[in-house]
């Protein structure tokens, strides 16, 4: 296979055969409110969606709109919207990865102790129970909690993120219930989800889309490429994971900035790994969950998986903390990196020799990857006009190359697009060196809000982290540069493959 890497010459990444490039696709039809989902505007963002060419989109369910409660029988209104949201991603031709838990908890749970509360494991258990018995066969992969390193240290133990806490060390137990969660709701989907279909009966209820046997579906999905992240020998659901990783580099050569290093790296890369793949805690942390593991919950835990999925940003400087912090370590700041417009650095060879070093320290353990790269606000003009970039935002009909052999229509460059291609091209690197990465999931299609406390509808100002778009009054959805730059990609991927 040709180089990945061809700097400077225009030309698009060029992708390993078979390779599958997503969409993160939370808040498809999300309205700019607490009311209900603007099922219209789903359907719409769906096309838009299937306008870049892509096979896969991860998608979360909300389940504080689910189970309002935390229990009992699934909202009818919300899950409709979701029967309606899954017939419209089959019938374009896109297989879903859905999220059961992406981090908020219905009000009741956060209310009863949130995941410091054992019982929380047992219910989303049963949320996973509800969701495979009505999706099953329509969910091609499914990821029972997403990010749980993120929503341990940033959520429990330095407050950075909701819901908030800043407990410490006393925030392990959140771990450990994450972890039970994960393995509690893997064996719930086995038992319940019927298979790897795309498309199926619509469960509960009158039909909110076309059926399995409706042509347009079934030629739609005929035509499509194999899942690379499907055995198609295996029969049932395919599960896997959605951890958050980054490498992590000492603010020094100290020896105290090394330790504090260490431990956020047991931390933040192998407090959720290590029992999901070996059925043990990290030997440095293991001592201090000793009074929150139960006979047989390793075991649990230890659930084979179909893929393993990798969440990526930036990589993390860390350095001692000072004495008046109640954590051994904090996060430095990274220079000589371009940044983002919230301050992260984009830094992908680091990506791509993670990749590689994790292959080597873990290899027969991993199941196929799956990269997610995680969203990143950059304000910019939405259009193309307002960019001062060409207008011409496809390849010419045969490829990279005009028919006449001179070169096609040069596509914008922008820093969200430059940073898009550098992770691509990171990936595809790691692949060419033995990495088995089946798919990169970047994103997301749309701009995103931080979450509500019970998850009913955006709060706040829209951060522009999206491919398209999306205006704060009336929801308008523009075309950013690196909409059209991703569906140049995977357009020049599919004629490649014929």
């Amino acid at each position: 296979m040709p180089s990945p890497h061809r700097p400077g010459d225009g030309s698009l990444p060029v992708l390993p055969p078979g390779f599958a490039v997503g969409v993160d696709a939370d808040g498809l039809g999300l309205t700019r409110g607490p009311g209900p989902r603007d099922c219209a505007t789903a359907a719409a963002d769906v096309g838009r969606l299937a306008g870049l060419g892509v096979t896969s989109a991860r998608v979360a369910l909300s389940w504080p709109r689910l189970q309002p409660s935390g229990a009992g029988p699934l909202e009818e209104t919300e899950a409709r919207h979701v029967d309606l949201l899954l017939d419209a991603l089959a019938a374009a031709g896109i297989r879903p990865s859905v999220t059961l838990h992406d981090g908020v908890l219905p009000e009741p749970l956060q209310a009863d102790g949130g995941w410091l509360n054992r019982a929380t494991a047992d219910r989303l258990a049963d949320l996973a129970a509800l969701a495979g018995e009505r999706w099953g066969d329509r969910v091609e992969h499914w990821v029972p909690v997403d990010q749980p390193a993120r929503l341990l240290v940033e959520g429990h133990m330095t407050g950075r993120a909701a819901p908030g806490l800043s407990l410490a060390f006393d925030a392990l137990p959140v771990a450990h219930h994450l972890l039970l969660a994960h393995g509690r709701a893997v064996l719930a989907l086995r038992a319940t989800a019927r298979g790897r279909s795309p498309v199926g009966p619509t469960g509960g209820g009158a039909p909110t889309g076309p059926g399995p046997t409706d042509p347009a579906i079934t030629d739609t999905l005929a035509g499509q490429p194999a899942d690379p992240l499907v055995d198609p020998a295996a029969a049932g659901p395919s599960i896997g994971c959605a951890n958050h990783h980054a490498p992590m580099w000492p603010a020094s050569e100290d020896v105290a900035d090394v330790a504090a290093t260490k431990l956020h790296d047991a931390l933040w890369n192998a407090l959720f790994l290590e029992p999901m793949l070996l059925g043990r805690y990290p030997v440095d942390l293991q001592p201090l969950l000793e009074g929150v593991v139960r006979d047989g919950d390793l075991a649990t835990i230890r659930q084979p998986l179909d893929f393993y999925g990798v969440t990526y940003d930036s990589p993390l400087k860390i350095g001692i903390a000072g004495e008046e912090s109640e954590v051994p370590f904090e996060r430095c700041e990274l220079l000589g990196y371009p940044e983002t417009d919230a301050g992260t650095p984009v830094v992908p060879d680091a990506l791509r020799e993670w990749l590689i070093m994790f292959r080597a320290r873990y290899r027969a353990a991993l199941p196929p990857l799956q990269v997610t790269l995680a969203p990143a606000p950059y304000v910019e003009p939405a259009t193309l006009a307002d960019a001062g970039t060409p207008v011409a935002t496809t390849l010419a009909p045969d490829g990279p190359d005009g028919p006449d052999g001179s070169d096609g229509p040069d596509l914008p460059v922008d820093p969200r697009t430059s940073r898009l291609e550098g992770h691509l091209r990171a990936v595809a690197t790691a692949v060419q060196r033995g990495v088995d990465v089946r798919a990169l999931h970047v994103g997301p299609l749309l701009d995103q809000a931080a979450a509500s406390a019970t998850d009913a509808g955006p709060a706040g100002a829209l951060a522009p982290v999206g491919l398209l778009a999306v205006d704060p009054v009336d929801g308008a959805r523009t075309p950013r540069p690196a909409y059209h730059w991703l569906a140049a990609v995977v357009g020049a991927q599919t004629r490649s493959l014929g």
